[in-house]
């Protein structure tokens, strides 16, 4: 009878426990609100978020409180479009969205037609407000500026949150699995 309460234990610990874990994960979101000149929410607003470069286009409208969200986005350049009847059409280019950072963009909307269009060229800076995690893009030259020892490529994957270097491991057979990482606790085959 005791080893079976022990083990009722034990599994509610683990469930308890494994729901406080988090992934790690390699996408990002998009999130922020709409609003008119005078600052009231803005529903029913048609928001596009494009990628040319990856082909990637969603649509979603706003909420009654002005509120947009795309989830579950690779990580890149977007274009970012707001159309709603009475007012400009909004575009922002150049969003960068990296791995694992959501990011917000709030809209202010002007009156005037459709026809005519507002486009945001230089934004501030988009700032995580929803958890602590960071993500930076490298650039190929500042790759190339690593000092990685003998340029050895799973060593730069290293860099990568989760991710761990185990060239050094004497049980992994060389002959059969080439691989030296493991990629969130995950073995490399």
């Amino acid at each position: 009878m005791r080893s079976v309460s022990r083990l009722v234990v034990v599994l509610f610990a683990f469930l308890v426990l494994g729901s406080v874990v988090w992934a790690q994960s390699s996408t990002t979101s998009l999130r922020g609100t709409v609003t008119d000149g005078t600052g009231a929410a803005v529903s029913t607003a048609r928001v596009t978020l494009s990628s040319p470069q990856r082909s990637i286009e969603r649509v979603t409208t706003t909420n009654p409180e002005g509120g947009y969200e795309f989830l579950q986005l690779p990580p890149g350049t977007y274009e970012l479009a707001v159309e709603v009847t009475g007012f400009k059409r909004y575009e922002q280019k150049n969003i960068q969205l990296l791995v694992s950072t959501p990011a917000a963009v709030n809209v202010a909307l002007q009156v005037g037609a459709v026809a005519e269009t507002m486009e945001v060229t230089a934004e501030a800076a988009l700032v995580n407000t929803t958890d602590a995690s960071l993500g930076i893009a490298f650039s190929e030259r500042q790759l190339k500026e690593l000092p990685l020892e003998g340029r050895s490529v799973p060593e730069l994957l290293s860099l990568q949150s989760g991710v761990t270097y185990t060239g050094n491991r004497t049980d992994v057979n060389r002959d059969v699995d080439t691989r030296s990482g493991a990629v969130n606790g995950a073995r490399s085959d």
